[in-house]
């Protein structure tokens, strides 16, 4: 027999005694298998849970995509997002045409502002053009020159040298080439000293350095001074062409009109109403507004157009001229200076005179805004004085130098009166012509402003107008 009986039975615990008669039995204590042990929950901090509050299956937390969709379903959803994209299109219409007027005024004061610098290299170009026209008339006389004449001169260089300061300070782009023009002036000046300190000294090198400084004059300042005008003249035309560009605005309006169009109709197939108020307010508003937004920027453009045309067109045709006669009178004085070799300055006065001519003729057709004057008084008036430069370019060619040199340098008659005359003239008509070119730049500005309060309160009010009818159909609808 094998051991493993018994080994079990050693193993096996044992058997329970029974109970004595006349006790009570009780089922044995024993261990559970396994315990469990519960830990309190930990006590809220500062008022809050414990745990955070899960949701649970039975109660969901609806999200932004739920209410979106909640919103926009049915068709009193889609009333909504039409509304809302009538609004969006009145909006978008209402910001487009404020930004437009405001640039439209934004352009026409740049065109201001590059108008008057315009103005400014204009005046210095004539007074460098004048200065060299009185020195070297001056100097024909040798010696002394006349006082009147050397005030003249002295006061058109001060004027060229402030206003080369304030033009640079006005338009720092301008800055190098107002720089170049300055050095020259400097230069230029320096060598008239010289030429009138040998002039009085009697000796013929004085006429050297008076052509030596009037031909670097016409080598240096004359053609930066040209280049600046052209450029500014170009900026200016150029704002005054933007400022009256109104397609943004156009494009916006017919945009925003088509969409509350498109609205209406939708709406009128849905509902039993055939008009929504609001929405009928707001396309009244934004046609109105697009209405009187073309009425203003035809009005800008038909300004800017005569300014451009008329007023700066003029305010040049007058520079131009009058810096063409300067030369002009100077390449006479630059004639007799040569003595008996006037070729090549009476050519350029030729060119000059010709110039003054188509000029004038220029003039003639445009609005006077010159004042009690007129381009045909300033025609006559130069042609005075070509006819007494002919009488002293006569002389010289006679071989009378001494007559030539009297006639030019006299103080009394012609040519030096009716050149006078003609500058004293052409002053006011420019005068004239810049006081009109400047206020009429900026004299559109205000009907942008105007323009901006309107496109912008119209744009803002439609959408309002469009919101609040759209919601009384979806109140109506339910």
């Amino acid at each position: 027999m094998s051991n493993q009986p018994a080994q079990a039975r050693a193993a096996a615990p044992p058997a329970a005694t029974p109970p004595a008669a006349g006790t009570v039995a009780t089922a044995p204590i024993t261990a559970p298998a396994q315990t469990t042990s519960i830990r309190p929950a930990p006590a809220a901090v500062a008022g809050r849970p414990a745990y955070p509050s899960l949701p649970t299956a039975s109660q969901p937390r609806p999200g932004v995509r739920t209410w979106v969709s909640g919103k926009a379903s049915g068709t009193p959803g889609r009333m909504r997002l039409f509304g809302g994209l009538a609004a969006l299109a009145a909006i978008v219409f209402a910001v487009v045409g404020a930004w437009n007027f405001w640039s439209s005024g934004q352009a026409l004061g740049r065109a201001a502002a590059t108008t008057e610098q315009v103005v400014r290299v204009q005046a210095i170009y004539a007074d460098v053009l004048r200065a060299d026209a009185n020195a070297t008339n001056a100097f024909l006389v040798g010696g002394l020159e006349d006082p009147t004449q050397r005030a003249d001169y002295e006061a058109a260089m001060k004027r060229a040298a402030q206003t080369l300061t304030a033009a640079a300070s006005a338009q720092p782009a301008d800055g190098a080439a107002l720089a170049a023009v300055n050095t020259a002036l400097q230069d230029y000046s320096a060598l008239v000293e010289q030429a009138r300190a040998y002039n009085r000294q009697g000796l013929p090198i004085g006429a050297q350095y008076l052509t030596t400084a009037s031909a670097g004059l016409r080598a240096t300042a004359v053609p930066a001074l040209q280049a600046l005008l052209q450029a500014n003249t170009e900026r200016s035309r150029g704002e005054l062409a933007a400022s009256g560009s109104a397609w943004p605005t156009l494009v916006a309006g017919v945009l925003a009109l088509a969409v509350f169009v498109l609205v209406s109709l939708w709406l009128a197939q849905r509902t039993r109403r055939r008009l929504n108020a609001g929405l009928a307010a707001g396309t009244l508003g934004l046609l109105g507004a697009l209405v009187a937004a073309i009425v203003i920027f035809a009005g800008i453009g038909a300004d800017v157009r005569k300014v451009a045309d008329n007023q700066l067109a003029g305010t040049l045709a007058l520079t131009s001229a009058r810096t063409a006669a300067f030369d002009a009178r100077a390449n006479e004085s630059l004639g007799l200076v040569r003595r008996g070799q006037a070729g090549a300055s009476e050519t350029l006065w030729k060119a000059r005179d010709a110039e003054v001519d188509a000029q004038l003729t220029a003039l003639g057709k445009l609005t006077w805004f010159g004042g009690s004057g007129s381009a045909a008084q300033l025609g006559t008036g130069w042609k005075a004085y070509r006819t007494a430069h002919a009488e002293v370019r006569a002389l010289d060619d006679a071989g009378t130098w001494d007559a030539a040199v009297a006639k030019a340098t006299s103080a009394t008659e012609s040519p030096r009166t009716s050149f006078a005359a003609f500058e004293k003239a052409s002053s006011e008509a420019v005068a004239g012509f810049e006081k009109a070119l400047l206020d009429d730049v900026r004299g559109p500005a205000a009907r942008a402003l105007v323009g901006a309060l309107v496109a912008l309160l119209a744009g803002l009010a439609a959408a309002v107008l469009a919101t609040r009818g759209i919601a009384k159909r979806v109140e109506e609808y339910r």
